[in-house]
């Protein structure tokens, strides 16, 4: 990740809170490392403090408890996911072509591909804790706002349907992701996923087919 513009900013701030920030950013690092390797519910805030090289009272002048650590380290994950999701998919809907769906499907792999470490935490806190997974789920809200072009183009009476099938084949990727990216349960090579997931968007969203199909 580029941090440039963020330090760059942080070195305009007065030499206390520039130190604030720096140990706050070295917690959520430490944090998010022990997070991939133990999971949330093994993970504990020896462990994150042990890996920050700082000790639990410092630690407790940023963040309350651990659940706090992981939503801020699970904030910055879906901040980076929504930026490459939601105004991509709905350029690719706009076009309305297999083709252009296939191309947004294929960076959203990249994403679950380069978070693959930490996508387990994730999952097992939005199992145990109620405002992980209320995040999750406004991510998937977040859907009215930024698919609205896409939406405009649906008839009124048939664009609440519209939404809810795309959010549902939202959860399916996720799911669809998790199992064959992260547990590696059902074992696709990535052009075979890549093409199965096109094809069950195309048939739900009435996608036009690409000529070579």
């Amino acid at each position: 990740m580029d941090n440039t513009a963020s330090t760059e900013t942080t070195e305009l701030l007065p030499v206390r809170e520039q130190q604030r920030l720096m140990t706050r950013r070295r917690i959520l690092h430490a944090a998010r490392t022990v997070f991939e390797e133990r999971g949330y519910g093994e993970a504990s805030i020896g462990d994150i403090t042990k890996a920050a090289k700082i000790n639990r009272s410092t630690l407790y002048l940023h963040f309350a408890n651990k659940a706090e650590v992981f939503n801020e380290v699970y904030e910055a994950v879906r901040k980076q996911q929504s930026a490459r999701y939601w105004s991509l998919l709905n350029v690719a809907l706009e076009e309305g072509t297999e083709s252009a769906l296939r191309h947004w499907l294929d960076n959203a792999l990249a994403w679950w591909e380069d978070h693959a470490k930490l996508l387990p935490a994730i999952h097992e806190a939005m199992a145990g804790d109620l405002e992980v997974a209320g995040r999750w789920k406004d991510q998937i809200d977040q859907l009215a706002h930024e698919l609205d072009g896409y939406l405009q183009t649906i008839p009124p009476e048939r664009r609440d349907e519209r939404q809810l099938r795309i959010e549902l084949l939202m959860v399916q990727l996720d799911q669809l992701c998790f199992r064959c990216i992260v547990q590696k349960v059902f074992v696709l090579e990535r052009e075979t996923l890549l093409d199965v997931v096109t094809g069950l968007w195309g048939d739900a969203l009435n996608l036009k087919k690409d000529r070579s199909s």
